[in-house]
């Protein structure tokens, strides 16, 4: 057992599972199993004790040999422009009251219909798994920032409900990409001790754009404290008059066309199939050993040859002289600047499209993935909901917000969300210390160890947001400081979710976290009822009913990092299993 994890006698490697520190205890030598390790690749600096998982080929064109400005660029557009898309889906919920009285719906009606595109967005992810695994991440990209962009031209022009809805459900399928892609690309150009960082940068930015839009978009929305400001502007003023909802779009429109370009420049393909042997993660068999294997091969045949002596022994010769040389890459030619530019470079998988497109529901029965749909999914949609909430809750007595006001609320999680990048960090230097402590050895049920801080945290923020709202005295600072704590703490949650599934089924990624997307179906359906439910129960019963869930959700963490290597293990020898993961 390490650290709690259970072992399993079944394989000789368990998908996931890797050789990740070499220099543990009083030990200054690198070893694994008794075995030199110093031909192994390793991160340099106060990390060089960390193995590279996976390790990295010779060819100039696997994403991981790139140079880090290339790694640390694409990642910040992709980033810069998932905020665009967090602030997409919620920055009009501030106006959601003026908007029902615009289009003479209910509140309720006018929210739960618009939660149409929450449904659009976990059923296309399916089709955008899909088309990325077949065709590569980059076209899927492109693409869904192209529909985004059209959508928001779109619903800059509508005048009705009809037109906004049709818009935000086109939209949706725009935005199906920034769920299930970007874990994937950083899993494709990172090693396994970077990803906390890169994950938490990510979800800093989509945690700034779902609040920042939202501050931003509330002065927007509200003409009249535009009016007021430019009331001595003349022309300026009569202009603004046509400031409301539709300039939300016609500014994301903006950006949208400058993603397009950007992408388009900097964002290059990112998958790429090196041999197997690279990934010390992956697989049934141990590939730390068969690098070292094919190490002690190619100096055996040096010394064949000729070459200088190694300090290899006859044994190891003997053992080793026949085994088949790994393929390095070295010989492959890097991409051209104009060949990167390429929207689409080709099929990258041989596998049947319809195949793919159907996995990601045969995978919601992997207990891993399950696992991340029920923990991740089901919390995080919570945070959906209780933003198209604020309004009803902020406007009503006793706070009387307006709808700028209303907006300024998620200024909590706008600077809960800055703080919160503090999880990457800390995951990571999490993971590689109890990897340290293990021996070495690397489990990717490392990566939920902070899951103890959602725990805590969200069980104060959710049972406290509902208590002082329940208790009318009109101040505003306690359920809103709870409101930023309750973001706070999911994002702990979260880079231990996206880190763990990568690392489980980094393979498999996309269609593991379209898996994990289906919980926009939970959204959409809470987004029809939660409105009515907090009118008839009052929110102190609503939020610890929440709060109650969440306990729950958050223990099943317990049996996963106890059971987390058996169940890894099952999905890798049942047929069952394997032939959901190699359907096609």
């Amino acid at each position: 057992m390490g650290l709690g994890v259970l072992e399993d006698h079944h394989l000789q490697h368990v998908p996931g599972t890797a050789l990740l520190a070499d220099v543990v205890g009083d030990s200054h030598e690198r070893q694994y199993h008794g075995r030199n390790t110093s031909a192994l690749k390793h991160a340099k600096g106060r990390n060089s004790d960390i193995v590279l998982v996976p390790q990295p080929s010779e060819s100039p064109r696997d994403p991981l040999l790139w140079p880090q400005w290339k790694k640390e660029l694409l990642l910040l557009i992709i980033s810069l422009d998932t905020a665009v898309v967090g602030a997409w889906g919620p920055m009009i919920s501030p106006g959601f009251a003026i908007m029902a009285k615009q289009f003479d719906m209910s509140y309720n009606s006018l929210n739960g219909g618009l939660g149409w595109a929450i449904f659009a967005i976990g059923i296309s992810c399916f089709v955008t798994n899909g088309l990325a695994v077949k065709y590569g991440r980059r076209p899927v990209i492109i693409l869904g920032n192209l529909m985004l962009f059209i959508s928001s031209v779109w619903a800059y022009h509508a005048h009705s409900y009809e037109s906004l809805l049709a818009s935000r459900i086109f939209g949706a399928i725009g935005m199906s990409p920034f769920e299930v892609l970007t874990t994937a690309i950083i899993g494709d150009i990172y090693y396994v001790h970077e990803r906390g960082l890169r994950l938490a940068f990510w979800g800093l930015c989509l945690s700034v754009g779902v609040g920042g839009g939202s501050c931003i978009s509330g002065y927007i929305i509200d003409v009249r404290f535009a009016l007021f400001v430019y009331k001595f502007e003349g022309w300026l003023t009569d202009w603004r008059q046509n400031l409301g909802w539709n300039w939300t779009y016609g500014i994301c429109a903006c950006f949208y066309g400058v993603f397009i370009l950007l992408i388009f420049v900097f964002v290059p393909e990112t998958v790429y199939k090196r041999d197997p042997a690279y990934n010390l993660d992956l697989g049934t068999t141990d590939h730390t050993e068969q690098m070292l294997d094919a190490t002690e091969a190619r100096e055996a045949r040096s010394n064949a040859v000729g070459e200088e002596p190694k300090d290899v022994s006859l044994h190891q010769t003997e053992r080793v002289v026949a085994v088949e040389p790994i393929y390095t890459g070295a010989d492959e030619k890097p991409y051209t600047f104009w060949e990167e530019l390429i929207p689409v470079r080709g099929v990258e998988s041989d596998e049947n499209l319809l195949a793919i497109i159907f996995r990601p529901f045969g995978m919601l029965l992997f207990p891993q993935v399950f696992y991340g749909f029920i923990t991740y999914g089901l919390s995080t949609s919570w945070l959906v909901v209780m933003g198209g909430v604020l309004a009803q809750i902020f406007s009503a007595p006793p706070y009387n917000f307006s709808v700028t006001a209303v907006g300024l609320v998620s200024i909590a999680p706008l600077v809960a969300s800055l703080l919160s990048f503090v999880a990457g960090p800390a995951n990571d230097y999490t993971v590689k210390q109890l990897a340290r402590w293990n021996g070495g050895i690397y489990e990717p049920e490392f990566r939920l160890a902070l899951n103890v801080l959602t725990l805590v945290l969200g069980v104060t923020g959710f049972f406290g947001f509902g208590a002082t709202l329940q208790d009318g005295s009109g101040s505003w600072g306690g359920p809103v400081f709870l409101y930023g704590l309750i973001y706070f703490s999911m994002a702990f949650l979260n880079v231990g979710i996206y880190g763990y599934i990568t690392e489980c089924h980094r393979s498999k990624a996309p269609e593991a976290f379209a898996a994990l997307n289906l919980r926009n179906i939970y959204s959409f359906g809470m987004n029809y009822f939660i409105s009515s439910w907090i009118s008839s129960m009052g929110p102190l019963q609503v939020f610890s009913t929440i709060g109650g869930l969440h306990i729950f959700i958050m223990l099943l963490t317990i049996p996963m990092w106890v059971f987390g290597k058996r169940c890894r293990s099952l999905t890798a020898r049942v047929p069952f299993f394997k032939a959901i993961t190699q359907s096609g």
